[in-house]
């Protein structure tokens, strides 16, 4: 361990700057409410320092002024002797020591820390302060809202002390949120885990169809050339405008029978047969509908990825499978999975027997539920989808289906157990328009 370092926790030579008990030191600076020390005060070379410094900048730029580039090889070339004078020392800075004994390399001084962020963590100081003298006049919150006063996600989880939101809670778009995400995993944030090693998180779906050529527009075309950017598309632009998503209570919603299928109302479906309930707090809970419930029938196994693994839309997500055979599903919307269902884990069958109550898959931020639910289906096109995709399944099985579904004859339960002759593979190529593994095996 460095010599010098050693020095300054021991609080020999470093006026107002002492760590105790191997707290971090941006524990000790009152930015992060708990974090102990496991590298021997090697800032230098801890990436955690690296990325709360880049968080703090994106919160707030140091006031002191920004030295300009290539000032430590000015500060050498000036002060050639080994005593070189400290830069908070030469600025008359309270408590700054006399010497630099870093060559001017501040990034790795815990001096720079203490001194150099002192506006910022006195910044921070003033609005906790102002925050919690406020809190007893503070008008109530609106039902559902869980940050009085924008307090950023960051402060609410009380990992800092002290941070408001200004960027209308969009995280995705935050470089506070980024630079504190890179510090809590100590560095980039990795996406997926074994699921999705498995199944190959590359697996887009085989048919590339235009959402809006699903529900029978003739003036639409029968493939997307935007990669499912819907808010990008002249053809959504003109045929839909721009869609929001409105969050509705966790509870049993009511559905209603398409051609059949239960559709429940007030959720939001990708083309893959998957549908997006908005909660609280932009959060979304995520399962498959009552079309995959009734095609693939009783489901013995599901394999989703652990909570904090990312998933990408239209990219195959999690796995359901039967009898051996292995369905991947396409995930709705780019985030992260914050749980997972552990009903639908210990017993797989409740996906198909009760896909909007108990057979939710998973809770996921979404990182831009904006823009991504632009190629979601609701209401009235969630219906003409149900209705083109039900007629393509008739097709499959035949003319003497095809009348027997025109007189209102009921759907069976488990499509693919009544007629195994259609075969797994094909059932999943044409509805959840992915390969299943079963398709690459050997």
């Amino acid at each position: 361990m460095n010599e010098n370092m050693t020095n300054h926790r021991e609080g020999g030579d470093l006026p107002g700057f002492k760590v105790l008990a191997d707290q971090c030191v941006w524990m000790k600076a009152g930015v992060v409410n708990f974090r102990t020390c496991d590298r021997g005060y090697d800032c230098f070379n801890c990436p955690f320092d690296r990325a709360m410094r880049a968080a703090m900048d994106a919160q707030k730029p140091r006031s002191a002024g920004a030295r300009p580039l290539g000032w430590p090889a000015a500060m050498r070339s000036r002060y050639l002797g080994r005593q070189k004078p400290c830069v908070y020392f030469l600025d008359q800075r309270s408590g700054a020591p006399e010497a630099c004994l870093r060559d001017y390399d501040c990034d790795s001084c815990p001096v720079e820390l203490a001194l150099g962020y002192e506006p910022l963590r006195q910044s921070i100081a003033a609005r906790r302060d102002e925050q919690q003298s406020g809190a007893a006049q503070a008008e109530e919150r609106p039902l559902g809202f869980p940050f009085p006063n924008h307090e950023c996600v960051w402060m609410k989880a009380g990992i800092i002390g002290m941070h408001l939101c200004d960027n209308d809670y969009d995280c995705y778009h935050c470089e506070f949120d980024r630079s504190m995400r890179a510090a809590m995993l100590e560095g980039p944030p990795k996406a997926g885990d074994a699921v999705l090693t498995a199944i190959g998180a590359a697996v887009e779906p085989v048919i590339r169809p235009c959402i809006y050529a699903l529900i029978g527009r003739t003036d639409a075309p029968p493939l997307c050339a935007s990669n499912y950017a819907c808010h990008e598309c002249p053809t959504h632009r003109a045929i839909a405008g721009e869609k929001t998503c409105k969050p509705r209570p966790i509870e049993r919603p009511a559905s209603r029978n398409v051609t059949g299928y239960p559709v429940a109302d007030g959720y939001y479906y990708h083309f893959g047969h998957t549908w997006v309930h908005v909660i609280h707090g932009g959060c979304v809970r995520v399962g498959v509908d009552g079309f995959v419930g009734k095609l693939l029938g009783p489901i013995d196994g599901v394999e989703i990825p652990a909570p904090g693994s990312d998933l990408e839309r239209t990219r195959a997500g999690w796995v359901l499978s039967r009898g051996g055979h292995r369905a991947p599903v396409l995930c709705p919307l780019t985030g992260r999975i914050l749980a997972v269902n552990p009903k639908v884990v210990e017993a797989p069958a409740t996906v198909s027997d009760d896909p909007y109550g108990d057979g939710w898959l998973f809770q996921m931020e979404p990182y831009d539920l904006k823009h991504e639910a632009q190629s979601l289906y609701s209401g009235a096109e969630a219906a003409l989808w149900i209705e083109h995709d039900a007629r393509e399944l008739v097709s499959m099985l035949g003319p003497g289906y095809e009348k027997l579904s025109a007189t209102g004859g009921e759907v069976v339960s488990d499509i693919y157990g009544h007629f195994p002759e259609l075969g797994w593979d094909p059932l999943v190529r044409t509805f959840l328009r992915t390969a299943g593994p079963d398709a690459h095996a050997g």
